[in-house]
């Protein structure tokens, strides 16, 4: 179908519940929810998750006004999916590197740019929707295995989000992946994140060496870390918006924070020379060794849920 057949057809199965719209942005489709907590947009290339905001509030996640909507283009900000590998495959653990074999694999996976199946929203209460994606992974010379991915996301008086990847194929395969979670701040410099303290981390521009810290994490330059082993809930004190984010993670031991500041900045696509000053990624993540294996038949979910308090 094209993208008018496609919106018709969304708009046939959906469009009479109360709260939801179907959207076109360029070349791409987005359904819209809202209720009387809160509003989302979710597009269904990637299942990427792109605005959460609570009656009132500012929104909860960053997106770059730079966004062209192409087919085919991750988009930057809101929380891309990112699969069957994190970042450079080349930075991944030798199993997952080498179940790919093609030339210049994309960043983080290639799942982000593909077309997802919106297969259900459901409106809980009057507080709550949720709505479901999934995307058929077939062999291919990027990921020669099959598999089953769910996104669930759940808009309320919080915003949670439980990803799932089930092996449907006969063949067991390794995989790394993060919620790659952009969060809307007043002013980076202002911010401080509360649960790292003593956590080790991984600093990726200092060599990949190893380090922790007594101090909550503030950001005052180029932050590419990923934190390890991380047990408990995490929390954003955000004094320019007059509120609080907590962060509380499910089946994901790793914690990216990534803020590409000045120089970075100007090299990115899609972002402005200023944009640094109004976003944070914290991404709930499994890496490294903390990679995943599937058996056949065997699924694996992770998630993440973010509740906001007011100051």
């Amino acid at each position: 179908m094209n993208l008018a057949e496609s919106v018709q057809a969304l708009y046939a199965e959906y469009g009479a519940l109360k709260g939801v719209t179907i959207e076109i942005y360029k070349q791409l489709i987005a359904v819209s929810v809202k209720n009387d907590a809160a509003s989302a947009t979710v597009f269904l290339q990637g299942a990427q998750v792109t605005e959460y905001k609570r009656v009132g509030e500012p929104s909860l996640l960053w997106l770059s006004e730079q966004c062209d909507y192409q087919r085919g283009k991750a988009l930057r900000g809101g929380i891309p999916v990112c699969w069957p590998w994190f970042g450079d495959i080349d930075k991944n653990p030798d199993s997952v590197k080498c179940q790919v074999s093609a030339d210049n694999p994309p960043a983080h996976g290639f799942v982000r740019e593909q077309a997802w199946r919106l297969a259900n929203v459901e409106l809980m209460d009057s507080e709550t929707t949720q709505i479901t994606l999934e995307f058929d992974v077939t062999p291919s010379e990027l990921w020669p295995f099959s598999a089953a991915l769910r996104l669930v996301v759940t808009v309320g008086s919080s915003l949670s989000l439980q990803f799932e990847v089930h092996n449907v194929g006969d063949q067991p395969f390794s995989f790394t992946s993060a919620l790659h979670s952009y969060f809307n701040v007043a002013e980076v410099e202002a911010v401080e994140v509360l649960g790292l303290e003593g956590v080790e981390y991984i600093d990726t521009l200092e060599g990949w060496s190893r380090s922790c810290s007594s101090d909550p994490l503030r950001v005052a330059a180029e932050v590419d870390r990923i934190y390890r082993n991380v047990t408990g809930p995490i929390q954003i004190n955000d004094p320019g918006f007059a509120r609080q984010i907590k962060v509380t993670h499910s089946h994901a031991p790793d914690l990216v924070a990534w803020n590409p500041w000045v120089d970075k900045s100007i090299r990115l696509s899609h972002f402005a020379d200023q944009d640094f000053h109004k976003m944070l990624c914290l991404e709930s993540a499994h890496l490294l060794d903390n990679l995943q294996t599937l058996a056949p038949d065997q699924s694996y979910s992770m998630g993440f849920n973010c509740r906001i308090s007011v100051t």
